[in-house]
């Protein structure tokens, strides 16, 4: 089933209903909750939940969003699971835990985490500049990339070490409530994990609830800019695949309409199960047709 995260339209509307009637109005009947939604919002959601009317599929974590956090700048690692920073990370875990009520409560069987990131310089302007100038691939390129991408790895060590901290305290409280964490690839070269960072975070966590979330919109990003392979997320990590956040991708800008830009549906359904979860995480700048026929896209696809 087709879920639509609450991100088509958090952004820009405070009320949970709107947002939910929104959403069904695709025909779609089943949500993401996300990180932008506060417990006022979620009060109006409560009702549409207890009836059956929508279904909870996942939750992004952090969710709700905290008071006296707005919308505008809410993110979902606003604290790290990943910092080095004890205090930092127990909040993390804190929040996150709270997130986990929450999914036991809705009736999700999924909590999305983003994981923070390194404490480096983000290298991604210069690396969508070389795209812009099609030098990806040039001796320049090549040399930027790998100069960074060995910087990176280098920070993220000490990360890697808190993120695992953090998975070992919630890992229990997962399988306890009967819910999957899906750590989700992320966008930008300093957030973590990375690929190296996700083979250890897997190895440590073989047959517990911490899987792999997909992010296609940002595979593909990353795939265009040269820091994976085409391909190489899901071949590495597809049998841990729990989840998977579905939107449209040209270059580097996402989060438009399923089916608009360069995505590769034929290799990310090598890997889905009939009870992978399916998000479309499409943000308020598509229109409305754009996304029915993103819709459409995908059930052509046979992605239902």
């Amino acid at each position: 089933m087709l879920s639509l995260s609450t991100a088509l339209r958090s952004e820009i509307c405070g009320s949970g209903e709107e947002i939910i009637r929104e959403i069904l109005s695709y025909g779609v009947q089943a949500v993401e909750l996300e990180y932008r939604i506060t417990e006022s919002m979620l009060r109006e959601i409560f009702p549409f939940i207890k009836k059956r009317d929508i279904l909870v599929s996942s939750i992004h974590n952090i969710m709700p969003l905290p008071d006296g956090m707005s919308r505008e700048t809410a993110n979902g690692e606003f604290v790290s699971l990943s910092s080095p920073d004890r205090s930092e990370r127990e909040m993390a875990v804190k929040y996150t835990q709270q997130t986990l009520a929450w999914a036991e409560e809705t009736g999700a069987q999924a909590v999305v985490l983003h994981l923070g990131r390194v404490g480096m310089d983000s290298p991604m302007r210069k690396l969508m500049n070389f795209y812009d100038q099609e030098k990806i691939g040039t001796n320049e390129g090549r040399a930027f990339l790998t100069e960074k991408m060995e910087l990176r790895s280098k920070e993220g060590e000490k990360n890697l070490t808190a993120a695992l901290q953090s998975l070992e305290k919630l890992a229990p409280e997962a399988e306890r409530r009967r819910l999957f964490l899906g750590i989700e690839n992320r966008y930008n070269m300093q957030d973590f994990p990375n690929v190296e960072e996700f083979k250890r975070i897997f190895k440590k966590f073989e047959g517990s609830p911490v899987r792999y979330w997909h992010d296609l919109g940002h595979a593909t990003t990353q795939e265009n800019l040269g820091m994976v392979a085409h391909g190489e997320l899901l071949d590495l990590f597809g049998r841990h695949l729990v989840g998977v956040h579905l939107h449209g991708c040209r270059g580097y800008k996402d989060h438009k309409a399923p089916g608009t830009g360069e995505e590769d549906y034929s290799q990310l359904k090598k890997f889905l199960r009939a009870d992978t979860i399916r998000v479309v995480e499409t943000h308020h700048r598509a229109t409305r047709e754009e996304l029915g026929k993103g819709l459409e896209f995908l059930r052509d696809q046979g992605i239902r």
